[in-house]
């Protein structure tokens, strides 16, 4: 046996597995900015490298790398926090396409929620923008998160914007 490479078994990640979320640093982002989402999702969020370099130099933003089992890293939450303004959204939020359908985005979201309510007391709607639930010109509607984000509490409270985007919120 090579040394170099010790015959190390990795476990996939389950619906049971334990989420953390950790800040994003030199040691990971390369791995968080090389996470994808499935092709057909491409026009709800910009990539991941992206919101890094925007998360870099906007003082608002919160950004971390979720985690799976502490060793699996499977997706990436940033949230505009601006206490000055009582401004909190969940910026942009993905999960791996491989991670998809385990349970980890309900639950990734749920944390935000729980996050902006035990550190923001203040805080009296957590908001996010949204494909529409009919899809728009590059996103199939089964392919929109609007009715992921409905079912976990979030609301249509705005029209679109100028990518079709919808505006929803979820009291706190």
């Amino acid at each position: 046996m090579d040394d170099d490479f010790p015959n190390k078994t990795e476990t996939a990640p389950t619906r049971d597995s334990t989420l953390t979320f950790r800040e994003i640093t030199k040691d990971n982002y390369i791995d968080v900015a090389s996470l994808r989402f499935k092709d057909s999702q491409a026009g709800n969020l910009s990539p991941n490298v992206w919101s890094l370099l925007v998360s870099r130099f906007e003082e608002e933003a919160w950004v971390r790398a979720i985690y799976a089992d502490d060793s699996t890293l499977v997706g990436m939450l940033m949230m505009e926090i601006w206490d000055p303004t009582e401004s909190y959204h969940i910026w942009r939020f993905m999960i791996d396409a491989r991670y998809q359908g385990l349970g980890f985005g309900r639950r990734a979201v749920e944390f935000a929620i729980e996050h902006i309510r035990l550190n923001h007391p203040k805080a009296k709607q957590l908001q996010l923008r949204s494909t529409p639930a009919e899809g728009k010109k590059s996103v199939k509607p089964e392919d929109s998160p609007y009715r992921f984000y409905e079912k976990l509490g979030f609301r249509e409270i705005g029209p679109p914007d100028e990518d079709g985007d919808v505006l929803m919120g979820m009291d706190l």
